[in-house]
C-alpha cells in the first residue's frame, strides 16, 4: 500500500509540472487521507517527496530540475495542509475511544512543529533555486549557496572550495561564519582523506560528533574548536568541481530529511557554480587577445575612456606607452609565422610580467602594444618604460640570431596627462608619435612626447 501511494504521488508530481492546474492539487489532497490513513507523519510524507521529486528529476533534462522543484513545493503544501485537516478528523473520530484528549493535542502540535520545520527546508531549498539560477556572477552565487546551507544545517561555519583545472588543488573561494580568517588560509587537496571519502560515495560524509571518529585530526588554530563537521561534494556533469565544508562548535545532530535536502541542494549550487563560470570565462574571452593573453584593442579603448575620465575626476596622473617589435618584420620573413606566434606571446608575457598589478596591457595590434599607468606621471612612466624596454631585451626567444644585433628589441613611446595630454585621443597621438621618433633615433629606445619638440 505505502509503495502505491508512493507511485501516485510521484504521478501527481509528473501531471503537476506539465498541467499545473487545480485539479492536480485537488487529487494531492485526496490522497493525503492514505498517508493518514496507513500511519504515516509528516517526515514520512516529506519522504515520499523527496524520492518522488528525485525520481521526475531524473526523468528531465537538467534545465527543467528548478521548475519541478518549484511546482513540487506548491505540491507538497497542498498535501501537508489537507493532511492536518484529515489527522485532526481521525483524532476527533478516535477521540471517544479515549479519556484522554491531551495526548492527542500534544501529538498533533509535535506533528505540526515538524511540519513547519519540513516546510521551512523547502522554503530553503526554493530561495536557494531562486536565487542561484537568477544570479551569473560566481561570488554571490557562492555566497547564497553557504548562507542556505548554513541556515538549513544550523552549523555556525561554511567553506567552499573550487578544483583547479586538473581537480588536484581545492582552493578555497569563500569562506563564512566562526574563524573564517583561519580557513581562508588552509587549502585541501584531493588526497585529504575529507575530501576522497565524499567524493567516493557522491554524498554528504558527516560526522555529528567528531570525537567519534578515530580517523579525526584537528588542525590547530582552524577547527581545533569543530564538534560536528560534513563534507558535500558539488559534482557537474559526473566530475567533482568542489567541496563544500560545514562545522558546527556544538554537537549537532542531521536528520535524513536534512541530508537529503543538502544533497539536492549542493546538485543545483553545482549547476549554478558551473554556470556561473562559464559566464565568467565568457566574458574574460571576450577582452582577450587569443594570442597573447592581454587585453585586446577594444577592451583597450573602453579602458582608457574609463581612466581618463577617473583620471580628470579626480585630478590625478594618466601614462600611456605604445610599444612596438623592432625589425619584427625580418624575423617573420626569415623564421615564418610560427615562430613569430611564439615571440607575440613571449612578449605577451613579459609585458604582463613586468608591469604593476594596476597598469592594464593590451594587444594594440599586429605586433603593436600598448600599456595603460593610472595614477603614474610622465617622470615615473618614463622609468617604469626603461625598466619595461631592459626586460624585453633580455628575453630569449627561438632564432633570435636573425635579428638585427641578435635580440629581441622594441621601440616604446610614451605621453602623459595632464602635462603633456589633455584627452584620451591626445595620449594615443603623442605616444604613437614618440614611437615612431624612437624608430627614427635608431630603435630600441624610449621616447617621451615634449610638446616644445614635437617628435611628429
Amino acid at each position: 500500500m505505502l509503495e502505491h501511494l508512493g507511485e501516485e504521488y510521484t504521478n501527481l508530481i509528473r501531471e503537476f509540472t506539465d498541467d499545473g492546474s487545480e485539479r492536480v492539487l485537488y487529487k494531492a489532497s485526496k490522497l493525503s487521507k492514505g498517508f493518514v490513513e496507513q500511519g504515516l507523519g509528516p517526515e514520512d510524507i516529506v519522504d515520499i517527496h523527496m524520492h518522488a521529486v528525485e525520481q521526475v528529476i531524473s526523468e528531465n533534462t537538467p534545465l527543467k530540475a528548478p521548475q519541478i522543484i518549484l511546482n513540487s513545493f506548491s505540491l507538497l503544501l497542498e498535501s501537508m495542509m489537507a493532511y492536518g485537516l484529515a489527522h485532526r478528523e481521525y483524532i476527533e473520530s478516535k477521540s471517544a475511544r479515549f479519556s484522554d484528549l491531551e495526548a492527542y493535542a500534544h501529538e498533533l502540535e509535535t506533528l505540526n512543529t515538524a511540519l513547519k520545520q519540513r516546510i521551512n527546508e523547502l522554503s530553503v531549498l526554493y530561495d536557494l533555486t531562486q536565487v542561484v539560477n537568477s544570479s551569473l556572477d560566481l561570488q554571490t552565487t557562492l555566497r547564497v549557496i553557504a548562507e542556505k546551507l548554513m541556515e538549513v544545517t544550523e552549523y555556525d561555519t561554511c567553506n567552499l572550495y573550487l578544483a583547479g583545472s586538473e581537480a588536484e588543488e581545492f582552493q578555497i573561494q569563500l569562506s563564512m561564519g566562526v574563524n573564517a580568517k583561519a580557513y581562508q588560509a588552509y587549502g585541501f587537496n584531493s588526497g585529504h582523506w575529507l575530501i576522497e571519502a565524499a567524493l567516493e560515495n557522491r554524498a554528504p560524509l558527516v560526522f555529528q560528533d567528531v570525537k567519534r571518529e578515530p580517523r579525526w585530526q584537528p588542525i590547530k588554530g582552524v577547527n581545533d574548536h569543530v564538534q560536528s563537521w560534513m563534507s558535500v561534494p558539488l559534482i557537474a556533469e559526473g566530475k567533482p568541481i568542489g567541496i563544500i565544508t560545514l562545522s558546527s562548535s556544538e554537537v549537532k545532530a542531521i536528520s535524513e530529511a536534512v541530508l537529503k535536502l543538502t544533497s539536492i541542494a549542493a546538485s543545483q549550487a553545482a549547476s549554478a557554480i558551473e554556470r556561473a563560470r562559464l559566464y565568467e570565462e565568457t566574458k574574460r574571452l571576450s577582452i582577450t587577445d587569443e594570442k597573447t593573453g592581454l587585453y585586446n584593442f577594444g577592451h583597450f579603448k573602453f579602458l582608457l575612456g574609463t581612466e581618463m575620465k577617473r583620471a580628470r575626476r579626480y585630478g590625478r596622473p594618466l601614462s600611456l606607452f605604445m610599444i612596438d617589435l623592432d625589425d619584427f618584420k625580418i624575423y617573420n620573413d626569415l623564421c615564418g609565422h610560427l615562430d613569430g606566434d611564439q615571440v607575440l606571446e613571449q612578449l605577451g608575457k613579459t609585458i604582463k610580467q613586468s608591469v604593476r598589478d594596476v597598469d592594464f596591457p593590451a594587444r594594440y595590434g599586429g605586433d603593436e602594444f600598448a600599456v595603460i599607468l593610472p595614477e603614474t606621471d610622465e617622470t615615473e612612466a618614463y622609468a617604469a618604460a626603461e625598466r619595461l624596454r631592459e626586460c624585453i631585451e633580455q628575453c630569449h626567444v627561438p632564432n633570435q640570431a636573425v635579428l638585427p644585433g641578435g635580440k629581441l628589441t622594441v621601440s616604446i613611446g610614451m605621453s602623459s596627462y595632464p602635462t603633456f595630454a589633455d584627452t584620451k585621443d591626445d595620449l594615443i597621438r603623442n605616444a604613437d608619435a614618440a614611437l615612431y621618433q624612437a624608430k627614427r633615433d635608431g630603435k630600441n629606445k624610449v621616447v617621451m612626447w615634449l610638446p616644445t619638440k614635437d617628435p611628429r
